[in-house]
Order: structure tokens, then C-alpha cells, then sequence
């Protein structure tokens, strides 16, 4: 054979097998999770369906198995890797509970090994690099080796910050919860590449962090908000900055602990309300019909702002409710977040008590 036509063969089959690589979009997942029916198994809960979801969607990809023995297993095809939630599924007295634990779908031979605190996904290139990380940082966290804790998902961003492993680090622990962490959170996105920033994820973790930063502080004159109920139009100004203490108590009748202030507030309501001081209920997030009913049964005697839907939580950079925020008669923040005793206490030194 001639030395041309081996070399010829010799690209052609380099070219074959790379192309193979390239096309291998097949992976598989398993996971043993004995230890964790061990935790569950009992008679009030039991796993009955396992499936993987989109971790910013949460929209099924794959679709319900019924669970029969201690080995999940999944198979399938994925053009891209993409970041994934296993989700178990399992009956509780009255519904349904699902647990849920996020990984990199990407081609290959996935484990995943779970346990009743933890969990750690191996066998691909992007899990075991993510993972190992994420285990350290376990490490960290248990030596009380906070300068570590907060110096390794920085590093792990930027030495992956092409690639779609760093939304997950980025994102695992939340939303940031101060300004300082909000302005920290997107100098890290602002490093990444376009494959991280544009991440359906990214995106809602950017508009939290400017929600954050654009949250009005102690000294900020009050933002204003208009909606419509009931034929009339009602104003946070129809209260606000009109010469007396306010506080906004951000609340809804589905909040459990929203509900369970009520009874404090009512209290402050009624001892100051002759003090140039009010209360006034804003309904985040809930129906006129289901909070009128939560006032009629919590005897609720200050006035409310209802139907506002989710347009206060973007104005005052809140993501919990009850978020309560106390105004001067001018109309300034004197101060916010405050609740039970907090609340009892600054008021008391507002009124000379």
C-alpha cells in the first residue's frame, strides 16, 4: 500500500472518530438511593416517581418512572449540557412532597450518590469538576473556614466562567441578601461568558441583585404606588408622608408567619393610634377575596392596600414576606425589616416609652 493512501486512511479514520465524539450526545444516570429511603421509608412518607427538570424552568425533561427498587436509572440524549434537577416525588399524608438535587446533564456514564445529608454527582467531566468544588466547600464549611467558604465558588466561577457548570455555583446558595453581596454577585456574572449570562438562571439571579441594590435604605423618601380595587384607586401616599409614623406591614393571607404578626401589630395599633401614629396591610401576591377574608378572621382594625400583586416586592427590593417598613411623618424610612420585638422596641423609643 502506498505511503499517500495509508496516510489518507489514517485522516480519514482520525476524522471518523472525532466526528463519533462529537456526535455522542447519549448519557446515562444511576443512582443508589437506599440511604435515603432508610431517612423516609415509614409510614407516613414513601417515594413513588423520580424524574429530571429543568433547574431554572422547572419543567419536565424526562418523564415520571415509577420507583420499584433502591436504583434510579435514567437514559437518554442531550444536544448541550444543561443544568438539571433529579426530582423525587414522594407521597406524604395529604399530597405530595418533592425533594430535589441539581447536576450537569451531559453525555456520558452519570453516578449519583445520595445519603440523608448529602449528595455528590461523579462520572463526567463538568459533574466531578463542579462537584469537587462543591465538596471542599462542604469542607470549609464544617472547619469554620469561612475565608475559604467564600473564596472557592469565586475561583470555581472564574476558572469556569465559559462554561455552564459556573450558573450553578453562582446560583446554588440563593439570592444575595445585602447590597454589598447583590454588587458582588454581578462583578462575577460580569466576568463570565455570554453561555453563563444568558442562562435563564443568570438572568432572574441579575434582576435579584438589581432589585437588591435598587432597595430603598434608612434616609430614602418613600416610593410611591398606585392600584386600582374596587372601582377606586388607592395610593401608598393616601397614608404616607401625611404627618404621622407609619408602618407598612408588606403581608398575605396565604403567609403563615404574616399571620402570625398580626396579632403584635393589632396590639401597636391599638396603644399608639391616637399618637400621630398608624399601621396600614399592603396584600403582596393575593387575592381581594382571600384577604378580606384573612382580615374579617384576624379582626384586623388598620387599614389595607389591597390587590397590589407583585408590584411592592420590586419597588422595595423584598423577596419574604412579612417585610415591614416604618415611615416619618415626612414621609423618610426610618427603618426596615423590623418585626416582633424589633418593632415593639423602636417604637417605644419613637414615643418616649
Amino acid at each position: 500500500m502506498k505511503k499517500k493512501t495509508i496516510i489518507t486512511l489514517l485522516l480519514t479514520l482520525i476524522a471518523v472518530v472525532g466526528q463519533s465524539q462529537e456526535n455522542n450526545t447519549s448519557y446515562t444516570f444511576k443512582s443508589d438511593i437506599r440511604e435515603i429511603i432508610k431517612d423516609m421509608a415509614n409510614d407516613d412518607v414513601t417515594l413513588e416517581k423520580y424524574f429530571l427538570v429543568d433547574y431554572a424552568s422547572k419543567e419536565p425533561i424526562t418523564k415520571k418512572q415509577v420507583w420499584k427498587d433502591s436504583v434510579i436509572s435514567i437514559s437518554g440524549k442531550t444536544d448541550a449540557p444543561r443544568l438539571v434537577q433529579l426530582s423525587l416525588e414522594m407521597k406524604i399524608p395529604g399530597g405530595v412532597r418533592t425533594k430535589s438535587f441539581p447536576f450537569i446533564l451531559e453525555p456520558g456514564d452519570i453516578v449519583f450518590t445520595i445519603d440523608t445529608k448529602t449528595f455528590s454527582v461523579g462520572g463526567t467531566p463538568r459533574n466531578e469538576a463542579l462537584f469537587k468544588a462543591i465538596n471542599e466547600l462542604r469542607e470549609a464549611y464544617k472547619a469554620d473556614d469561612f475565608e475559604k467558604v467564600r473564596q472557592i465558588p469565586k475561583d470555581y466561577i472564574l476558572q469556569h466562567k465559559d462554561d455552564i457548570s459556573a450558573v450553578l455555583m453562582l446560583t446554588a446558595n440563593g439570592k444575595p441578601d445585602t447590597p454589598d453581596e447583590a454588587a458582588e454577585q454581578l462583578a462575577l456574572i460580569e466576568q463570565c461568558g455570554n453561555v453563563v449570562r444568558q442562562h435563564p438562571a443568570i438572568i432572574k439571579s441579575i434582576e435579584d441583585a438589581n432589585t437588591i441594590l435598587n432597595r430603598p435604605k434608612e434616609g430614602d423618601m418613600f416610593k410611591d404606588f398606585a392600584v386600582d380595587y374596587d372601582g377606586k384607586t388607592h395610593r401608598l401616599s393616601d397614608y404616607v408622608g401625611r404627618g404621622k409614623y407609619v408602618v407598612v406591614d408588606f403581608w398575605a393571607s396565604w403567609c403563615g408567619p404574616c399571620r402570625r404578626e398580626i396579632p403584635n401589630l393589632i396590639s401597636l395599633y391599638e396603644k399608639y393610634k391616637n399618637r400621630d401614629f398608624t399601621i396600614v396591610g399592603v396584600a403582596v401576591n393575593d387575592k381581594p377575596e382571600a384577604t378580606l377574608k384573612a382580615i374579617a378572621q384576624d379582626s384586623i382594625p388598620y387599614p389595607q392596600i389591597l390587590n397590589t400583586q407583585d408590584i411592592t416586592p420590586h419597588l422595595y427590593g423584598f423577596d419574604g414576606i412579612p417585610y415591614m417598613v416604618l415611615f416619618a411623618p415626612d414621609g423618610h424610612i426610618l427603618a426596615c425589616g423590623l418585626r416582633g420585638e424589633a418593632l415593639n422596641n423602636k417604637l417605644a423609643e419613637i414615643f418616649g416609652e
